[in-house]
């Protein structure tokens, strides 16, 4: 999940900032605040909760709690923590989701938007930091609010354009994989393997299985287990075939292994998924 600004219309307006830094056990109070928080842990790592969603951030990693959510500490963090934590307010920044916001960046002037994840470790927090020292110190020579805003703005401008990189460059992977995940799909019933499609693709099987886990969110195998069930969901509703036989059909000759894949997976047995869903299937004709 993405805030995003497309024309940052409205500026946004710089409040407080600061490092917390404790040697001590330590764990994040609960609350709930009207504006903006930046967190980015500089070492050890922070157990926050930001609407009912758990994270464990390390350092180097961006953390984003927009107006108005529920958030608290998870657990107590021992010996040092250290982290930057910047609030901020005004910005029309709105909920989207990564293919909202990759579409947004092809159809607009990405230059104009501004692109806050709610979570990150994909930028190179070394900047960050950099820039929030720059801002600290300016907030602390008690510069005009206007500066400070001026210079907020060049900061989130800064994560816009690491975000966007990222972004751009995940989408351009999508689409060279999707002939990979084209072939997978049409292969999946057979005894391939990862060193197969990384020859066949001509690609080094370590790096394809890397590209392939962040770009999809599974790895390949995942993604052979997943078209193979989605057939054998098919088979239970459609034909009479034993468990056996649908078991032999989508690649697997043992099937007590594929009837617990298929528990597994499906969360039901795949008997109980046919007298579920096999009789819903006919009384549609």
């Amino acid at each position: 999940m993405y805030f995003v600004d497309e024309e940052y219309s409205e500026q946004a307006a710089f409040l407080s900032a600061g490092t917390f830094l404790t040697n001590q056990p330590w764990i994040h109070k609960e609350r709930v605040i009207d504006s903006y928080e930046i967190i980015c842990p500089v070492d050890s790592t922070l157990y926050i909760e930001s609407n009912h969603i758990p994270y464990a951030i390390e350092a180097g990693e961006i953390l984003l709690i927009p107006p108005h959510t529920f958030h608290r500490g998870l657990k107590v963090c021992e010996g040092r923590l250290k982290f930057h934590w910047l609030h901020f307010s005004g910005a029309h920044l709105g909920p989207k989701s990564e293919e909202e916001v990759i579409r947004k960046i092809n159809e607009k002037d990405p230059d104009e938007m501004i692109i806050l994840p709610i979570y990150t470790n994909k930028i190179d927090s070394r900047r960050f930091h950099v820039m929030f020292n720059q801002l600290l110190d300016l907030y602390q020579e008690k510069k005009p609010r206007s500066y400070l805003d001026a210079y907020l703005t060049c900061l989130l401008y800064e994560l816009t354009a690491e975000i966007r990189s990222y972004l751009i460059q995940k989408a351009s992977n999508g689409n060279r994989l999707q002939p990979i995940q084209d072939w997978i799909r049409i292969h999946a019933f057979e005894d391939i393997t990862l060193e197969q499609i990384a020859d066949h693709f001509k690609y080094n099987k370590n790096y394809l299985s890397r590209i392939y886990k962040e770009n999809t969110g599974i790895g390949i195998s995942e993604q052979i287990i997943k078209f193979r069930l989605k057939h054998a969901k098919e088979l239970l509703t459609e034909t009479d075939l034993s468990i056996i036989e649908i078991a032999s059909e989508v690649g697997y000759e043992d099937a007590k292994y594929f009837m617990r894949l298929f528990k597994k997976y499906v969360n039901v047995t795949p008997t109980e998924y046919r007298k579920t869903f096999y009789c819903k299937h006919y009384n549609k004709k």
